[in-house]
């Protein structure tokens, strides 16, 4: 009895915060693609998005980008950190890669099992014209509980694993690796 109580009062307290997403870390399989890539030095712009898509719910529980002003900010930095691990950014170079965020959500809402789910135009611009412009999408399955004391720290963990999954599916794109060589 006393383990519900205490679970039930943890799930208002978190529900009561506001939490920020974890910091981005890169990923070996990632760092692999994309030096793998042959690709040239790259910088990377800005990715808009809406101020509607900048808000993640995790059961009442408002999640904030922890980057810059909003998500877009946030899969900036993480696109800039993989490319600096591939030793491939290039703050002066004349290819940029930029974009806006058209979905953006993580649902925890189920009692087993949740999905993230984030939609990007990504865009290459090479010596101003625009040579690439695809909508690439990723998704990713998150353990979910009834208990929001469980769920909503799971949710939040998996924000960046989505970010990994957009990013990998890009630079699996040939159509993208070919615009950038």
């Amino acid at each position: 009895m006393a383990i519900r109580i205490l679970a039930l009062l943890l799930t208002l307290v978190i529900s009561g915060c506001s939490m920020h997403t974890p910091p981005y870390a890169t990923s070996i399989d990632n760092n692999q693609l994309i030096k793998r890539s042959g690709i040239q030095p790259v910088a990377v712009g800005n990715f808009t998005t809406t101020k509607k898509l900048n808000k993640i719910s995790l059961r009442g529980s408002p999640m904030h980008s922890s980057v810059g002003a909003g998500y877009g900010d946030y899969l900036n930095d993480a696109l800039v950190q993989e490319l600096k691990l591939a030793k491939l950014w290039s703050a002066v170079s004349t290819n940029v890669i930029s974009g806006e965020l058209l979905a953006n959500d993580i649902d925890i809402s189920g009692f087993s099992s949740g999905e993230g789910v984030i939609t990007v135009r990504f865009m290459v611009e090479s010596n101003g014209a625009i040579v690439f412009e695809k909508t690439v999408t990723a998704n990713t399955d998150i353990e979910s509980s009834f208990i929001g004391a469980i769920a909503i720290p799971n949710g939040q963990a998996n924000y960046p694993v989505l970010i990994q999954e957009v990013i990998k599916n890009l630079f699996s794109d040939p159509e993208f690796i070919k615009a950038l060589q």
